[in-house]
């Protein structure tokens, strides 16, 4: 290794090592397990100190020579710049001011140690004390970081305090059945005092203007070019999503008409909802159309499976039910030698008294072949254990969602394209989440670049996708504090569907043999794969 890529290997080195240690709950997620139960400082010296972090890393890379980098190095070069670059700018626009979300990190960390707590008991019982011990503090010393919040993220605050109530409640019961101590239940009272002071403080602080969630323009065109790793511009981008947007809506009124022709997708999928009576009771269900899909996967040889990895498919346990929705991921972090993901089955029929209301319940998850193959094999599960097993031990912290999510949208259309499950309606219900995501590209650039307000992006999803009120706001609410995010999942497909049409149309590769190139360079962009990844 010549003296340039050894310097670029030191950066590297001492940027993620002292990350690690100055974000412990990162860490701890991350598989760093002398992190564990630390919640570490948020306050206006941390904030300083990870900007000085972050300066110097962008100054030491521009003493880099990028002719002297190896292919893998170049990746890397990408990815770190990418990232900081974009805390830089959250941090120069004042972000730490605008959005008081310091109550989301502890119930975060916390419920993290909760789904341990099903398999190792102990351990997620001390570090939920620990955490607890330490929240009130944190809270305190966080609220004192925020000047004029940002209004969606204020009343997206006080929802989370409220719905908080819960999840310390499920720490309770669990704490209680896991050798209780006397200090337990005020610890928790001192939390939930803590959160509500912390709202409360938040709340008298003069809001920001309207809409100061936006990146703006210039922004989110660079987050495009160096974040989804795309050279097209914000208009062409735009210009994309409406022929998407139109071209699958004709896809979906095509796989409507043999349901009837006035039908709308919501009401074929409603409709089918209400005949389907689950063969199986449901943890059995997801666990045998996991396997059946990954047995299909395998049979085809459309992707390589990783050796050594575990997927477990678990009810949610009973502290946790109000929390998840009617299925999870939790993957394993990336340093983590045991690489286990638990898919995660919540239900709530369980809670029911009548067969009807039982029936109900279980019938929320209808098409759930789609959620397995999303989820678990080949989705979210496969590509993160592989990408965790990437030599170059840095690499398995860089998470771009263009990549991840557009491959479990990749995994979504394989499945339907193999004929992995040949129910009639499975073309439809793809079809209908495949046009929520193209019209997530139009509202994720309008609300960054303030041509869209925030009733303007709701009234969106409600005309063009039939979402509820509550169901939009949900995602919008998303969306604001998450540019480029929300247009990743299906420009990220488009991604891997223009690569498919290169390499395997064009070069004749076996499907195995490109999504396994896809897969081994870690979670990055594709258009960075196929510049430092193709011989």
């Amino acid at each position: 290794m010549n003296r340039t890529a050894s310097h670029f290997e030191g950066l590297l080195e001492r940027y993620f090592e002292t990350l690690l240690q100055d974000a412990p709950t990162f860490a701890t997620v991350m598989g760093v397990r002398s992190a564990e139960g630390k919640l570490g400082e948020l306050n206006d010296r941390f904030v300083a100190r990870r900007q000085r972090e972050r300066q110097t890393a962008l100054r030491s890379l521009e003493t880099i020579s990028p002719r002297e980098l190896s292919n893998e190095q170049h990746l890397d070069r990408l990815a770190l710049r990418s990232m900081l670059l974009k805390e830089c700018e959250d941090f120069t626009r004042g972000r730490h001011t605008l959005e008081p979300n310091a109550p989301q990190q502890v119930l975060d960390i916390l419920f993290h140690e909760l789904m341990r707590g099903d398999d190792e008991p102990k351990r997620a019982a001390r570090n939920l004390r620990s955490l607890l011990k330490q929240a009130p503090n944190f809270l305190e010393e966080a609220g004192t970081l925020i000047d004029k919040p940002e209004r969606v993220w204020r009343r997206v605050m006080e929802q989370t305090v409220t719905g908080g109530a819960a999840l310390l409640e499920g720490v309770e019961t669990f704490l209680q059945g896991t050798q209780p101590q006397p200090a337990d239940k005020a610890q928790i009272r001192a939390t939930r005092r803590a959160m509500e002071k912390y709202r409360d403080r938040v709340k008298r602080r003069p809001l920001a203007p309207a809409g100061s969630f936006a990146i703006g323009t210039t922004t989110l065109q660079r987050r495009v070019r160096d974040e989804l790793g795309l050279d097209y511009t914000l208009g062409q981008i735009e210009t994309l999503a409406l022929g998407e947007a139109q071209r699958v809506g004709d896809l979906l009124k095509e796989a409507c008409a043999r349901f009837g022709r006035k039908r709308s997708a919501d009401e074929i999928l409603a409709g089918l909802r209400a005949q389907w009576r689950p063969r199986k009771p449901l943890l059995e269900l997801y666990d045998s159309t996991t396997r059946e899909i990954a047995r299909g996967f395998r049979a085809a040889r459309a992707v390589t499976f990783p050796k050594g990895d575990e997927l477990v498919v678990k009810p949610v346990p009973e502290f946790l039910r109000t929390l998840i929705p009617t299925a999870a991921y939790s993957q394993p972090g990336a340093f983590e030698k045991r690489q286990r993901g638990i898919f995660w089955v919540n239900d709530l029929s369980a809670l029911k008294k009548t067969e009807a209301e039982k029936l109900a319940e279980r019938q929320q998850h209808f098409g759930l072949s789609l959620t397995c193959a999303h989820e678990a094999y080949p989705g979210h599960h496969l590509q993160f254990v592989t990408a965790n097993r990437h030599p170059r031990k840095w690499r398995r912290l860089f998470a771009h969602a263009v990549f991840y999510e557009g491959w479990t949208l990749w995994c979504e259309q394989m499945m339907v394209d193999l004929k992995m499950d040949r129910s009639p309606w499975l073309r439809v219900q793809q079809l209908h989440d495949a046009l929520w995501r193209c019209h997530r590209i139009l509202v994720d650039l309008r609300l960054q670049t303030r041509r869209y307000g925030y009733e303007q992006a709701v009234r969106h999803m409600q005309r063009h996708l039939g979402f509820t009120r509550a169901r939009a706001e949900a995602d919008v609410n998303w969306y604001t504090a998450s540019p480029t995010v929300p247009m990743s999942y299906w420009l990220g497909r488009l991604e891997n569907a223009r690569l498919h049409q290169r390499l395997v149309v064009g070069r004749g590769w076996s499907l195995q043999k490109f999504n396994d190139w896809l897969l081994s360079f870690g979670t990055i962009p594709q258009s960075w794969i196929e510049k430092y990844g193709l011989d």
